[in-house]
Protein backbone atom coordinates (compact mmCIF):
# COMPACT_ATOMS: atom_id res chain seq x y z
CA UNK A 1 0.00 0.00 0.00
CA UNK A 2 1.05 3.55 -0.93
CA UNK A 3 2.92 6.21 2.11
CA UNK A 4 0.51 9.01 2.06
CA UNK A 5 1.18 12.62 3.26
CA UNK A 6 -1.33 14.70 4.77
CA UNK A 7 -0.78 18.30 5.26
CA UNK A 8 -2.85 20.53 6.61
CA UNK A 9 -2.45 23.31 9.40
CA UNK A 10 -5.62 21.99 11.32
CA UNK A 11 -4.09 19.06 14.12
CA UNK A 12 -7.68 17.45 14.29
CA UNK A 13 -7.88 17.80 10.54
CA UNK A 14 -4.69 15.55 9.96
CA UNK A 15 -5.43 13.35 12.79
CA UNK A 16 -9.16 12.18 11.59
CA UNK A 17 -7.77 11.28 7.96
CA UNK A 18 -4.54 10.05 8.88
CA UNK A 19 -7.10 7.50 11.20
CA UNK A 20 -8.96 6.74 7.97
CA UNK A 21 -6.45 6.31 5.87
CA UNK A 22 -4.16 4.01 8.36
CA UNK A 23 -7.13 1.86 9.01
CA UNK A 24 -7.67 1.17 5.24
CA UNK A 25 -3.61 -0.04 5.39
CA UNK A 26 -1.79 3.00 4.57
CA UNK A 27 1.69 4.12 6.23
CA UNK A 28 0.58 7.86 6.86
CA UNK A 29 2.65 10.81 7.52
CA UNK A 30 1.73 13.96 8.19
CA UNK A 31 2.65 17.70 8.36
CA UNK A 32 1.12 20.85 9.66
CA UNK A 33 2.65 23.01 7.19
CA UNK A 34 4.58 23.31 3.44
CA UNK A 35 8.34 24.22 5.09
CA UNK A 36 7.13 20.61 7.33
CA UNK A 37 5.92 18.53 4.15
CA UNK A 38 8.96 20.05 2.27
CA UNK A 39 11.51 18.71 5.31
CA UNK A 40 9.36 15.14 5.13
CA UNK A 41 9.93 14.53 1.47
CA UNK A 42 13.75 14.83 2.16
CA UNK A 43 13.75 11.47 4.03
CA UNK A 44 10.82 10.29 2.76
CA UNK A 45 8.65 9.47 -0.95
CA UNK A 46 4.74 9.46 -0.31
CA UNK A 47 3.34 8.16 -3.44
CA UNK A 48 0.29 10.27 -2.34
CA UNK A 49 -0.15 14.09 -1.11
CA UNK A 50 -3.05 15.68 0.35
CA UNK A 51 -2.74 19.22 0.81
CA UNK A 52 -4.60 21.91 1.96
CA UNK A 53 -5.32 24.76 0.00
CA UNK A 54 -5.11 27.12 2.44
CA UNK A 55 -2.15 27.44 5.13
CA UNK A 56 -0.87 30.25 7.02
CA UNK A 57 2.99 29.98 5.24
CA UNK A 58 2.49 28.78 1.95
CA UNK A 59 -0.58 27.29 0.20
CA UNK A 60 -1.11 24.33 -1.10
CA UNK A 61 -0.86 25.31 -4.74
CA UNK A 62 2.87 26.21 -3.68
CA UNK A 63 3.75 23.18 -3.31
CA UNK A 64 2.61 21.41 -6.25
CA UNK A 65 4.27 24.33 -8.04
CA UNK A 66 7.85 22.80 -6.02
CA UNK A 67 6.82 19.10 -6.59
CA UNK A 68 6.14 20.01 -10.56
CA UNK A 69 9.34 21.55 -10.80
CA UNK A 70 11.73 19.07 -9.00
CA UNK A 71 12.68 15.83 -10.66
CA UNK A 72 13.09 13.76 -7.92
CA UNK A 73 9.45 14.52 -6.07
CA UNK A 74 7.58 15.49 -9.96
CA UNK A 75 5.69 11.90 -10.23
CA UNK A 76 4.29 12.07 -6.67
CA UNK A 77 0.57 12.28 -6.73
CA UNK A 78 -0.93 15.19 -5.03
CA UNK A 79 -4.64 16.07 -4.12
CA UNK A 80 -5.57 19.11 -2.80
CA UNK A 81 -8.35 19.02 -0.37
CA UNK A 82 -10.02 23.06 -0.16
CA UNK A 83 -13.20 24.24 1.42
CA UNK A 84 -13.41 26.37 -1.95
CA UNK A 85 -15.73 24.43 -4.14
CA UNK A 86 -16.03 26.43 -7.48
CA UNK A 87 -15.05 25.09 -11.12
CA UNK A 88 -11.99 28.18 -10.98
CA UNK A 89 -10.48 26.81 -7.86
CA UNK A 90 -10.79 23.38 -9.19
CA UNK A 91 -9.11 24.49 -12.42
CA UNK A 92 -6.64 26.60 -10.54
CA UNK A 93 -5.20 23.58 -9.03
CA UNK A 94 -5.31 21.24 -12.17
CA UNK A 95 -3.26 24.19 -13.96
CA UNK A 96 -0.69 24.17 -11.11
CA UNK A 97 -0.70 20.34 -11.51
CA UNK A 98 -2.56 18.83 -9.07
CA UNK A 99 -4.61 15.13 -9.50
CA UNK A 100 -7.39 15.76 -8.20
CA UNK A 101 -9.33 18.20 -6.16
CA UNK A 102 -11.60 17.15 -2.76
CA UNK A 103 -13.86 19.69 -1.01
CA UNK A 104 -13.97 19.59 2.40
CA UNK A 105 -16.20 18.40 3.77
CA UNK A 106 -16.11 15.03 2.60
CA UNK A 107 -16.89 11.52 3.80
CA UNK A 108 -14.43 8.51 4.59
CA UNK A 109 -15.27 6.86 1.54
CA UNK A 110 -14.97 9.73 -0.59
CA UNK A 111 -11.77 10.16 0.87
CA UNK A 112 -10.99 6.66 0.40
CA UNK A 113 -12.16 6.67 -3.36
CA UNK A 114 -10.40 9.72 -4.18
CA UNK A 115 -6.99 8.70 -2.99
CA UNK A 116 -7.37 5.12 -4.15
CA UNK A 117 -8.10 6.21 -7.49
CA UNK A 118 -4.73 9.04 -7.48
CA UNK A 119 -2.84 6.02 -5.97
CA UNK A 120 -4.28 3.39 -8.28
CA UNK A 121 -5.24 1.37 -5.98
CA UNK A 122 -8.64 1.16 -4.33
CA UNK A 123 -8.85 1.61 -0.34
CA UNK A 124 -11.12 -0.09 1.14
CA UNK A 125 -12.93 0.50 4.29
CA UNK A 126 -11.13 -1.65 7.26
CA UNK A 127 -13.02 -2.07 10.89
Amino acid sequence: MPTILVVDDEPLFREVVADILTAAGHRVLVAGSVKEAIATLQVEKPAVILTDQMMPDLDGLNLVHRLRADREWSQVRVIIVSAKATAEDIERARRAGADDYLVKPFSASELRAKVGAVAGAPLVACN
